[in-house]
């Protein structure tokens, strides 16, 4: 998730968002957004933490919660978070899919405006990809419909603006979308290749074999390339094909593809810090007989783990970098249950129970918790800035100043 402090808004007033029936080229009837805000009462004062959360939760769907003033607005009422999202380079724009009953949409939530954008929408199933422009804010998405073998089937790729407007880019085999590249290509692929085209009419500039290609992800410069690369291997002593993945990193055409560990390593949950210039992941240690973070840096061409085998007594999954790249976040898996940790100064610190991975960051020095119980907001100190009774799905947090 996308989690970090945005620069100094305008106001806070709630904007009841309008909604209408969403998506042209939408392949199904999509159920429109309740065009009735659910706001609770406001406090005279606001007297809270200028943090703003958009979450989904089973009972009221999609909500937009104002923790200054207290207050919530449901946005679009039986939705279910979809999990795809990505936030735009100037950072007012979070882009997002969501489910309702017989559909799963594509939308743009205006941080400044606090307003809801239906960009598209298909009937359930289907898989979106999402990828911002590096300075523009022009999103590119692809979308397919999950074939009975596992494998990506029809789908299409567009480029939409904030203001409404979505064109078809016109690719016939694309089917996915990983990356907007510095040089303005867009990176897809299907399931046997990765296309590197031009945006505006899906010109083929670069291929490369993807048939074994998972988990792929850009470092944000564009230049790199991460990820797993999958295959069969035939254990003759148990006479049966095991998984075989090895970590790879090649450069954003896919050319020129190193190792950087072995399958037995067992590599998972690939991210890149956010000045493209480190790689952390998990990966399982026989000095520990645990799974730890590891960091490979591009420069340095070497790997450090975070926390030293000996001192490691728990599985450690699942990074996430602050926004400077100063800490990695990552969940802690203890007999007491999942834990948000962060190693800071020599020393792995505990921040309570967590629900799955930990949520993400606010800033350098603030973390997010989504707990089985309730999602707290906590400093690396130890103190706990804002607490909020645990939604179903926590989809971004950030920090607003105040009006």
């Amino acid at each position: 998730m996308c989690f970090d402090r945005s620069r100094p808004w305008i106001g806070l007033a709630v904007v009841v968002a309008v909604f209408s029936v969403l998506a042209a080229g939408c392949s199904s009837p999509s159920q429109a957004p309740d065009t009735t805000a659910q706001t609770s009462s406001q406090p005279a004062t606001p007297s809270g933490p200028n943090l703003s959360l958009l979450y989904a939760t089973a009972e009221e769907g999609l909500v937009f919660h104002d923790a200054r003033r207290d207050s919530s607005r449901t946005l679009v009422p039986g939705a279910v978070d979809d999990s795809v999202q990505a936030r735009s380079a100037s950072g007012r724009y979070l882009a997002f899919t969501y489910r309702t009953a017989d559909s799963t949409h594509l939308a743009l939530f205006d941080r400044r405006a606090q307003t809801l954008q239906p960009i598209d929408a298909r009937r359930t199933p289907v898989t979106y990809s999402l990828a911002w422009h590096s300075s523009e804010e022009r999103l590119a998405f692809a979308y397919y419909r999950p074939a009975r073998s596992g494998t990506r089937g029809p789908g299409d790729v567009f480029v939409a603006t904030p203001d409404g407007a979505t064109r078809d880019v016109g690719c016939s085999a694309a089917r996915e979308v990983l990356d907007w590249l510095p040089d303005g290509s867009l990176a897809t692929r299907n399931d046997d290749k990765l296309y590197v085209v031009a945006p505006s009419d899906c010109a083929t500039r670069a291929s490369a074999d993807a048939r074994r290609m998972r988990r792929a992800t850009y470092a944000p410069s564009g230049k790199h390339l991460a990820y797993i690369h999958r295959e069969l291997t035939y254990d003759r002593d148990n006479r049966e094909y095991t998984p075989d993945s090895s970590l790879m990193l090649s450069d954003a055409r896919g050319g020129n593809a190193q190792e950087l560990f072995g399958h037995e390593r067992r590599v998972r949950h690939l991210r890149w810090g956010p000045d493209a210039t480190e790689l952390a992941f998990d990966v399982r240690v026989e000095a520990s007989g645990h799974r730890q973070i590891a960091v490979y840096n591009l420069a340095r061409e070497r790997t450090v783990y975070l926390t030293p085998p000996t001192q490691t007594a728990a599985d450690q999954v699942h990074p996430i970098w602050s926004p400077s790249g100063t800490h990695v976040a990552f969940t802690l898996r203890t007999s007491t249950g999942p834990q948000a940790a962060v190693r800071i100064e020599g020393q792995t610190r505990r921040f309570g129970l967590v629900k799955g991975a930990v949520g993400g960051w606010v800033d350098d020095r603030t973390l997010v918790v989504p707990g089985p119980d309730s999602l707290r907001v906590r400093a690396l100190n130890g103190s706990t800035q804002y607490a909020h009774p645990a939604p179903t799905s926590l989809i971004h947090v950030w920090s607003r100043d105040p009006a």
